[in-house]
């Protein structure tokens, strides 16, 4: 008998909105973006990257750093509003609809209901999720795209091939690239999937190869024209792959074992790899080496992304080490010892974490294109502890998901293997490229975390099929019978 015998119809679909614990956990994910809107008003503004985000004081293509689909999902929402807190309350909806794209795509494999709630029960009420959405940075996006492009895919792809649904997924996945750039690995997962999965004709497989890569080709495509329309500087989406790749190597990089490009010697370090900072630090510390010799920008990526090449070539153990590290980091960054200019921990992503004279910068910065910048806080200790406690996963547990996830890419089929691809693969892409291309830091692994559970779930399933298939299902088919 085979894993999922019949996904649920649309109708069906719409019947499953109305399952009352899922609605009792959107009840309780709105209860708590009210009272946070109450508690931290209007938003956490103690990031630098706020103002970039924004584009207050850049050109919409002027970031070589970030890519511009966030910016462009900011301005229009300041066309609405300037309102600081519309944007904010917007944001929360859209993770409300996280949570419900998650739970609709387990349904649509087959899963029960019961199960369904538990991957949507992460963006809903994670303290890490409502976090990420009271900022403004680009995080909270990139899960609501890639949630959102996931469901379409399964939509498109279960129980029949829909071309229409394929294209959908196909072009939110390319949204959420130029969200943030490492989710460029999201729509080549998809594509992968889709021609492994369809088996029909020649024609066919065809025709879903082309609706799963043509839109999301033609979003690349306008986000391109808007470029030279906007006589843009940076597409930022690999300008600063150069410097991103130098920072990765830099901690470990030996000139004894290669010859560093022209130009490049002074960036040879006679310290071991011991007494060096972490990748942040040749990008960030201004009184680094490669900040003093070299201005930062695309330019002199250039010759920092082939010293950096050469490094990887002629120490690839070195390299897997550091590119392991991180990843393990992401499982447990506590099990590494910290150094200089380390990514971003989890206490500094906290309700709980202030930076007084920051803030005031940044609430300063942004008052030049929202109102209602200042903020006002109230029960942060609470906040932070419900934060802490309603972390998802971490060590032991998440490891435990990614074993389940593995299991089941070996042990599922049909629907349910389609969705632990999906799932999984997306999220190890998540978690890889950060890893392979810069460092690890904590804001990195919450996208992916997100992923990782719900194909941790599927793998479950796999393991019991009995959890794919509704009590009121097995009685109509009997009553059939």
């Amino acid at each position: 008998m085979p894993v999922v015998e019949a996904a649920p119809a649309p109708s069906e679909q719409w019947r499953d909105l109305r399952y009352r614990p899922f609605l009792v956990l959107v009840a309780v994910g709105i209860v708590l973006r009210t009272g946070l809107m109450f508690a931290y008003f209007p938003a956490v503004l103690i990031h630098a990257d706020s103002a970039r985000f924004a584009r207050i004081g850049w050109s919409m293509y002027g970031d070589f750093w970030m890519p511009a689909g966030y910016p462009m999902f900011l301005w229009l929402l300041r066309q609405v509003s300037r309102q600081l807190w519309v944007t904010i309350w917007i944001q929360h909806l859209l993770g409300l609809g996280t949570g419900t794209f998650l739970y609709l795509s387990m349904r649509r494999l087959g899963v029960i209901r019961g199960i369904a709630c538990v991957p949507a029960a992460i963006p809903l009420l994670s303290g890490d999720h409502l976090y990420l959405e009271h900022t403004v940075m680009a995080d909270f996006l990139i899960i609501f795209l890639a949630a959102g492009g996931i469901w379409a895919a399964i939509w498109g792809l279960v129980p029949k091939l829909n071309l229409h649904w394929v294209a959908i997924a196909s072009a939110l996945l390319a949204m959420a690239a130029l969200t943030r750039s490492v989710g460029v690995v999201l729509l080549p997962i998809f594509v992968l999937c889709t021609v492994l999965w369809v088996k029909e004709s020649f024609r066919t497989r065809c025709s879903a190869a082309a609706a799963a890569v043509l839109p999301g080709m033609a979003v690349f495509a306008l986000y391109v024209v808007g470029f030279y329309f906007n006589h843009g500087q940076y597409l930022g989406l690999t300008d600063m792959s150069g410097w991103n790749l130098y920072a990765r190597v830099a901690p470990f990089a030996d000139c004894r074992k290669f010859v560093p490009p022209e130009g490049t010697a002074i960036l040879c370090e006679e310290r071991s790899p011991a007494n060096r900072p972490a990748p942040f630090g040749y990008v960030w510390d201004l009184e680094s080496v490669p900040r003093k010799h070299f201005e930062l920008g695309p330019k002199t990526g250039r010759q920092l992304g082939e010293f950096a090449r050469r490094a990887i070539v002629h120490q690839p153990e070195e390299y897997a080490g550091a590119v392991l590290t991180d990843l393990v980091k992401f499982l447990d960054s506590s099990s590494v010892p910290s150094r200089a200019w380390d990514g971003t921990p989890p206490e500094m992503l906290s309700f709980g974490w202030r930076n007084a004279t920051g803030e005031e910068n940044i609430v300063q910065v942004m008052s030049h294109s929202y109102r209602g910048t200042h903020v006002r806080r109230r029960w942060q200790s609470l906040l932070a502890f419900y934060q802490n406690l309603s972390r998802p996963s971490g060590g032991l547990s998440l490891a435990v998901i990614l074993v389940l996830t593995c299991i089941g890419l070996v042990k599922a089929s049909g629907a349910i293997r389609l969705g632990i691809a999906l799932f999984g693969l997306s999220a190890f892409g998540l978690y890889l490229v950060p890893a392979l291309s810069l460092a690890y830091s904590f804001r990195y692994g919450i996208p992916p975390e997100t992923f990782i559970i719900a194909s941790g779930v599927l793998g479950t399933v796999s393991i019991w099929p009995r959890l794919t298939m509704d009590e009121e299902i097995k009685k109509s088919r009997q009553t059939i019978a």
